[in-house]
């Protein structure tokens, strides 16, 4: 009997591992495989529940290394796809790509996953501080889930690794007014994620100061609450680039120190150059309104758009960057389900978001100079 055992065990692994090394993810190469494991019964239960922002335990297999830790829902609109983003967090001071939180973000509105190294790029070269975001395959209990994008969370590690101080970080969330016009109960669409508390005094005083400043005097009345010049930046940057979300909910407010004005952290890029909307020469919100009904604010703006198209998105830096990420992703491209799976083509999503890039750059140096001073 013993003779018999031994032998079929041997065949049973041997077709195991066959089994293992015949799926196509393990051979990918240019990004990391997360081959990720969830208790079956957690999973389900996670699955079951859209909305639940349950914690899952997890364990990573990643270059020979174990990782253990807790993924929950992330996001919003994602839930709504088939594939769902997560929020992971490493336990025992583990990390992966020096990250021990991250959101795994499916990109659900980017079929190149060339937006968020594009803007990464681009804002990171008119001197704001950026994200740090690594593609990877995602692998869940077996089961392909295809290319993602490890991003880096803008939260306290966030600040230490870059030794910056931080007083206050305000993040913006779906329907965000900067106005207290018709009624704004700052708490339904604003959250004061650094520190932990409900109180967005601060942030009020800002907004009341956009309501009630007199346009010819709105730098000296508005530039104690905002940067005005680098929001001016960020506008700009974000209009060209067609950042549809970047006006209300993709952004936070942040501000190093008591007394300091707020600047902007740009976040969360999947629905960057959207060709389904068009924010024109300016993205609209209430900030835009108010700034634009000031001479110098235009002329401001007028010179950020400029510069951000000379130096930002200056072909000779950005096309290369492109170029190399698409040559890493490219198998992993191929090999995912919803992507290279479903029949669409790499080659052809990175063309045409190049070529739209081109168009809103052209759009923007023929009618930059039509801008002018908003009526007040």
């Amino acid at each position: 009997m013993r003779r018999l055992i031994l032998p079929l065990l041997l065949l049973v692994l041997a077709g195991c591992e066959g089994t293992i090394d015949s799926d196509p993810v393990f051979q990918i190469t240019g990004v990391p495989l997360f081959d990720t494991w969830i208790p079956h019964d957690r999973y389900v239960s996670m699955l079951s529940n859209r909305w639940s922002d349950e914690e899952v335990p997890v364990q990573i297999y990643l270059d020979g290394s174990k990782f253990e830790g807790t993924v929950e829902p992330q996001g919003a609109g994602s839930r709504y796809h088939v594939r769902w983003s997560y929020k992971l967090e490493l336990a025992d001071g583990q990390t992966i790509n020096g990250l021990r939180e991250s959101n795994l973000s499916a990109q659900i509105f980017d079929n190149t996953h060339l937006r968020t190294t594009l803007a990464v790029h681009a804002f990171g070269a008119l001197g704001f501080p950026t994200i740090a975001a690594y593609p990877i395959y995602l692998r869940i209990n077996g089961a392909a889930k295809g290319l993602y994008q490890q991003v880096e969370r803008i939260d306290e590690d966030y600040f230490r690794r870059r030794g910056m101080p931080v007083h206050e970080l305000i993040k913006c969330g779906f329907g965000s007014r900067f106005t207290f016009e018709g009624g704004n109960d700052l708490e339904d669409t604003f959250e004061r994620v650094l520190p932990e508390s409900g109180n967005l005094n601060d942030f009020g005083d800002f907004l009341h100061a956009l309501d009630t400043a007199d346009p010819d005097r709105l730098y000296e009345q508005v530039s104690p609450f905002l940067d005005i010049n680098q929001y001016l930046r960020y506008h700009a940057l974000s209009s060209i680039l067609n950042h549809v979300d970047g006006f209300s909910n993709n952004l936070y407010f942040y501000r190093p120190a008591p007394g300091s004005p707020y600047t902007i952290i740009p976040w969360d890029f999947d629905k960057l150059l959207y060709g389904a909307d068009d924010v024109g020469l300016a993205g609209d919100n209430e900030i835009i309104r108010k700034l634009l009904q000031n001479d110098s604010c235009v002329a401001v703006y007028k010179r950020e758009a400029y510069r951000a198209l000379d130096v930002a998105l200056a072909d000779a830096e950005l096309n290369p960057l492109l170029d190399s990420t698409i040559s890493r992703i490219a198998e992993a491209f191929r090999q995912d389900p919803w992507l290279g799976g479903a029949g669409i083509s790499l080659p052809d999503e990175s063309n045409r978001l190049k070529m739209y890039l081109t168009r809103r750059k052209d759009y923007f140096r023929q009618h930059l100079e039509t801008i002018k001073r908003y009526p007040r």
